[in-house]
């Protein structure tokens, strides 16, 4: 069963928790970067399965959700209450041949937005902060809850990360 926009928006926020979603924003950087140190391009781009991504896959995507949630964010705080397309992360993945793409470098280009958008979202007003853009799949979402669901979107892939490095880990020692 295909999870709906109103679940997904649940769960990533759930791994947020109680947690400050701008020091979660701050720290996936260098968490990120911490993780993947030593490992090497080849058990990066290796997926668990057929059909799976890649380590290195999920770096380009976080790289280049960060640029999109940018986009919107200043979309949004431009026009409060515009409307927010939403995305197809499998075409995305497609037309920028994630597999492609070095991990290191998207891990850059992630460290180097994020600072950025981190920058925005700490300098905002709390009225900026409750600006909002209406989503086609999500519906009506502020600032401060884009911030919560890109924390909880680091946080999971943070997870798949982890656990695909693991994976290759022990396959290799195999």
């Amino acid at each position: 069963m295909t999870e709906g926009p109103e679940a997904y928006v649940d769960r990533i926020s759930s791994y947020v928790g109680k947690r400050s979603p701008l020091q979660i924003l701050r720290a996936t950087p260098k968490a990120l970067e911490k993780r993947i140190a030593g490992v090497s391009r080849r058990q990066l781009m290796t997926p668990s399965e057929r059909g799976r991504w890649s380590a290195g896959q999920i770096l380009a995507h976080l790289s280049e959700s960060e640029l999109l949630w940018g986009y919107r964010i200043r979309t949004i705080l431009e026009r409060d209450g515009a409307t927010i397309a939403g995305m197809d992360q499998d075409a995305w993945a497609r037309n920028s041949h994630y597999e492609r793409i070095d991990p290191r470098q998207s891990l850059a280009l992630f460290q180097a937005l994020r600072r950025a958008n981190v920058a925005l979202i700490q300098g905002l007003s709390p009225r900026a902060l409750g600006r909002h853009g209406k989503h086609s799949a999500f519906g009506r979402l502020t600032v401060s809850w884009i911030a919560r669901l890109l924390a909880g979107h680091d946080i999971n892939h943070a997870r798949q990360i982890g656990a695909l490095l693991k994976k290759e880990t022990a396959r290799a020692r195999a």
